[in-house]
C-alpha cells in the first residue's frame, strides 16, 4: 500500500534496530586564540557514520574597543568556509560567506537560535548571561566554557549535501577550513544609552565610537554526531551502486561570489552544470569602515516616558523607547532592534521620491522581460524562496532601509527537497550576465551565484567533482 497511495493517506511503518548515536569533539589543527583573517582547519572523524547537519562549531568570543558589540549572527565572524577532500577542494571557499547568510536572512528569515547563538545586538544587557555593561564597556563573555556561542546552520556542502550522513570511511579525509572575518563586522558605539533621545548625546548607541573594534575566538571545537549501525546493508548498497554505474552521486550546493562597486551595471559570468538562483545584496560603499549599529526601521528609539518621579527618569529606571511606526508596535516594533552596518542592506536612490528599476540579462536573454520596479523585486524574490520560507514580519520600508535583497529563481520550485539538478546548465558557453539598475546611487553589491553541484565518489575513495 505504501508504494501505491501517497504517505498522508497510507498506513505504513518502517523499522531499524541496533542504531547506535554519540557525539564527537574535534579540536583545531592550531589552536589558541584565533582573530579576525585567522584560518582555522578541522579535521572531520574518519571511518565513521557522519551527520553533517549535526556539525556544531563552538567557541568563546570576546570585542575589544571600547563600546564594541558583538554583531547579530555569530556567522557574522565567519568570511570563508572551504570544504576539503583528500587536499581537494570540494566545496569552494568563496567571499563573503557571512554576507551571504544575512542576505538569506532577509528574506527567509534568521536561522539563528538565542539559546547558543547571539541573534541580536547587545545594547547593555546581555540576554546570553545577564551581564550589563556600562558605556565605555566592550562586549565580552567568560572564557571557562560556561558561555560558548554555537553555529548549527550551514550553507554549502555541510548543510545540503544529499544525503546528509555519509560514509567518512568511503571519502579521503574530509577537512573544514574556516576564516575569520574582519573586526569591522563587530559594531562600536560612543556609549550604550537608548539612541535619539535618551540620556547624553554623547553616548548614544547609534553613535559612531572613537576606538577600534576587534574580536577574539578562543576555545573552538567542532562536535559532531556519529552514528552506527548492527546492518551491513548500507555497506551492500554502497557497492551494488559502485560496481552497476561507478560512482555515488551526491549533490551539494556550491556558492561563487563576485564583488562590484557598481554604479548602474555590474557584469559578471557563470560557469556551471546547474546555476539555481541568484542572490544580490545592495550595501553603502562604506560599509566595511567602523560604525556604531543601525537601527531597523520601525523599531524603538525615540523616549516614551512612563509617569515616574522626574529624578529618577533615566533608561535605568523606566521603560523608554517609541517605535518608528505606530506607537503600540505593528508588526512586533515595540522593541529594539540594530543591524551592523556590514550587512545593512540599503537601496541607495539618486533622486529620493523616484522610482528605482532593475533588470536582469543572462547571454543577452532578460530574466524577467521587463523592468522591475522595487516591490515588483521584492515579490519575485520572495516567491523565489519559496511560500513557506518568507520572512512574515518584512515590511516594504524595512526592506528598502536595511534588507535590500534580490534573490533570482533559474530552477524547479521544490528541486531542493527531489535531489534535481534543474538549474541553468551553462558549461557549453558561459553566461555572461549583468544587472543593470536605474535610479540606484553607487553602492557595493554583493553577488552570489548559488549552483548545484555533484559530488561523485567512486572506488578506491576516488572523487570527481560535476560543478
Amino acid at each position: 500500500m505504501a508504494g501505491v497511495l501517497p504517505s498522508n493517506v497510507s498506513y505504513f511503518m518502517q523499522r531499524m534496530q541496533g542504531l547506535s548515536i554519540s557525539n564527537f569533539k574535534v579540536h583545531p589543527q592550531t589552536d589558541g586564540n584565533q582573530n579576525s583573517g585567522k584560518i582555522v582547519r578541522f579535521e572531520l572523524p574518519s571511518n565513521t557514520l557522519l551527520n553533517l547537519r549535526a556539525t556544531r562549531l563552538f567557541f568563546a568570543c570576546n570585542t575589544a574597543g571600547a563600546g564594541t558589540s558583538m554583531p547579530n549572527d555569530v556567522a557574522s565572524l565567519i568570511e570563508r568556509v572551504s570544504v576539503y577532500m583528500g587536499g581537494v577542494l570540494v566545496q569552494n571557499g568563496f567571499q563573503g560567506y557571512n554576507t551571504l547568510v544575512h542576505a538569506k536572512a532577509a528574506l527567509q528569515g534568521s536561522k539563528c537560535g538565542a539559546a547558543l547563538s547571539h541573534p541580536e545586538i547587545v545594547r547593555s544587557k546581555s540576554y546570553h548571561n545577564g551581564a550589563s555593561f556600562a558605556n565605555a564597556d566592550p562586549e565580552t563573555y567568560l572564557e571557562n566554557g560556561t558561555e560558548h556561542f554555537c553555529i548549527d546552520n550551514w550553507d554549502g556542502l555541510l548543510g545540503t549535501l544529499e544525503p546528509s550522513i555519509i560514509d567518512t570511511g568511503l571519502f579521503p579525509q574530509i577537512t573544514l577550513e574556516i576564516t575569520l572575518a574582519d573586526d569591522t563586522v563587530c559594531p562600536i558605539s560612543d556609549g550604550r544609552i537608548l539612541p535619539s533621545g535618551a540620556g547624553s548625546v554623547s553616548t548614544n548607541f547609534d553613535k559612531t565610537g572613537t576606538g577600534n573594534p576587534s574580536f577574539t575566538l578562543s576555545q573552538m571545537t567542532i562536535q559532531c554526531e556519529v552514528l552506527g549501525m548492527a546492518t551491513s546493508v548500507l555497506d551492500q548498497i554502497v557497492e551494488q551502486r559502485i560496481a552497476s554505474v561507478g560512482y555515488l552521486s551526491l549533490p551539494f550546493k556550491n556558492y561563487y561570489s563576485f564583488v562590484s562597486t557598481h554604479a548602474g551595471t555590474s557584469r559578471f559570468n557563470v560557469n556551471s552544470a546547474s546555476w539555481d538562483k541568484l542572490w544580490l545584496a545592495y550595501r553603502d560603499t562604506a560599509y566595511s569602515t567602523k560604525s556604531a549599529p543601525k537601527i531597523v526601521s520601525g523599531y524603538k528609539k525615540a523616549g516614551a516616558f512612563c509617569s515616574i518621579a522626574i529624578a529618577n527618569d533615566d533608561s535605568t529606571n523606566i521603560d523608554v523607547g517609541l517605535p518608528q511606526y505606530d506607537a503600540g508596535g505593528s508588526l512586533d516594533t515595540n522593541r529594539e532592534r540594530y543591524i551592523s552596518n556590514y550587512f545593512n542592506f540599503e537601496e541607495k536612490k539618486t533622486t529620493a521620491g523616484a522610482p528605482s528599476y532593475f533588470q536582469l540579462q543572462v547571454n543577452s536573454a532578460n530574466i524577467p522581460a521587463y523592468r522591475m520596479t522595487t516591490p515588483e523585486a521584492l515579490a519575485m524574490s520572495l516567491n523565489s524562496v519559496g511560500k513557506y520560507e518568507r520572512n512574515q514580519t518584512l515590511t516594504l520600508d524595512q526592506y528598502k532601509d536595511n534588507f535590500f535583497v534580490q534573490c533570482y529563481n533559474f530552477s524547479l520550485p521544490g528541486s531542493e527537497m527531489n535531489r534535481l539538478a534543474s538549474g541553468l546548465d551553462t558549461r557549453s558557453v558561459s553566461a555572461m550576465a549583468s544587472i543593470t539598475t536605474e535610479n540606484i546611487a553607487s553602492c557595493n553589491l554583493m553577488i552570489f551565484a548559488e549552483c548545484t553541484a555533484e559530488l561523485r565518489l567512486g572506488s578506491g575513495r576516488a572523487i570527481e567533482i560535476i560543478a
